[in-house]
């Protein structure tokens, strides 16, 4: 593959994101493998939109939080019966979008929410829609327990409208102490609800933020199952049946980030390798000033290959003009040259949707998709500058 990215490079330009098929398919079977019965995976889009298409014909749900993801949603010929239409903002249009294109389910997040589901409901009465209400953490999103309370009162006279469940989701990277403390309150809290209601639903949308280790010397590591196997033995003999969220604990396998070393110099502080990309594409969670080391590869060029091995502390810096773009300080390199490339891997999560694109105007990378040795560009090189200056509307 070490001439593969070379080729790549020289073909789509550098730097460039490449996510694997084959890879996101394996990591959605593996998981689910490890499913009990009651319990159902769900993607949530916002890690990586470009993952959708790689697996929309995979028997899971897709978490949707912006109109524009339900755009893209669209635009791959995903089923809306697969498609959980969340998100903190919604307007009666985007509520009655989704409505009309019967996702499987809209989650309410504020008595406002509601509202405009209902006004749906009395628009299409011969139309059903399953919804679940979202319980606040004490954050901006979901509900408290009384706007809650007041939703499944309103909902109760529609009867083209089924609450589904409750979705309950507090944070990403949990201890397995943390996840054990919310399944038990929200196992409590859908029982109590269950019954003051005398309500019929069965489902806990949850997400338990399992743990991916981008740090760890053993390169398998971050791959493992084991916090998804704790996960589910909380919760394989529960009374309720849950949808499992996951993000990161997907994607993050999934991709790579490669770009190319321009510049090689000395300072004060020791030697720097400059890259034709930076913190603008690149967001390990976790990771502060470059102090950690991401699972990374340096793959040196032909023209290089025959300069004398020396090992180099050095730093991995971007390029944006701004000492915050560190992406790695002080890690051993094989005599790194201009011209060799940096392969940064388990990126597949948040970093191409993530990271700050428009900082100083530098182009957003390419993106390729690997299928075996198929390999398609999908997004090219995107010149941001154009989006960083106004323009008089007259003269659009």
């Amino acid at each position: 593959m070490q001439n593969n990215y070379f080729e790549l490079a020289d073909k789509f330009g550098s730097p460039f994101y490449i996510f694997d098929s084959q890879t996101a398919k394996k990591r959605v079977s593996e998981i689910k493998s490890r499913l009990s019965q009651n319990a159902r995976l769900c993607y949530a889009v916002k890690a990586n939109a470009f993952l959708i298409d790689l697996v929309k014909d995979e028997d899971i749900l897709f978490e949707v939080c912006s109109p524009g993801e339900l755009s893209i949603c669209e635009s791959v010929g995903l089923s809306p019966s697969k498609i959980v239409f969340s998100g903190v903002m919604k307007t009666p249009s985007d509520v009655e979008r989704a409505f009309k294109l019967r996702v499987n389910t809209i989650t309410l997040e504020s008595p406002l929410h509601c509202k405009f589901l209902l006004e749906c409901a009395g628009k299409f009465p011969d139309q059903n829609q399953d919804v679940i209400l979202r319980l606040t953490n004490g954050n901006q999103f979901g509900m408290t327990q009384k706007d809650l309370y007041d939703c499944v009162e309103a909902i109760a006279g529609h009867k083209n409208i089924h609450i589904r469940g409750i979705h309950f989701f507090t944070g990403t990277q949990k201890s397995l102490k943390k996840v054990t403390e919310e399944v038990a309150f929200i196992e409590d809290f859908c029982a109590a609800l269950k019954e003051k209601f005398k309500l019929d639903f069965t489902d806990i949308e949850y997400g338990p933020g399992l743990p991916y280790n981008y740090f760890s010397a053993n390169e398998s590591e971050g791959e493992n199952y084991s916090a998804l196997e704790d996960f589910i033995s909380l919760i394989k003999d529960s009374q309720f049946s849950y949808v499992i969220e996951s993000g990161r604990f997907i994607a993050a396998p999934c991709g790579k980030y490669v770009s190319k070393i321009v510049d090689v110099k000395d300072s004060s502080e020791g030697e720097f390798c400059i890259i034709d990309g930076g913190i603008n594409h690149i967001n390990y969670f976790g990771q502060m000033m470059g102090m950690k080391i991401p699972p990374m590869e340096h793959l040196r060029a032909e023209c290089n290959k025959n300069l004398p091995d020396r090992e180099v502390s050095c730093t991995i810096a971007g390029s944006l003009c701004t000492t915050a773009d560190i992406v790695v300080r002080k890690i051993s390199l094989g005599n790194p040259q201009a011209g060799d490339l940096l392969v940064f891997n388990d990126i597949g999560a948040y970093s191409v949707t993530e990271s700050m694109y428009l900082f100083l105007s530098h182009p957003l990378p390419a993106v390729l998709i690997s299928d075996g040795n198929k390999i398609q560009q999908v997004r090219g090189h995107i010149e941001s500058y154009e989006l960083n200056y106004g323009k008089n509307p007259e003269e659009n």
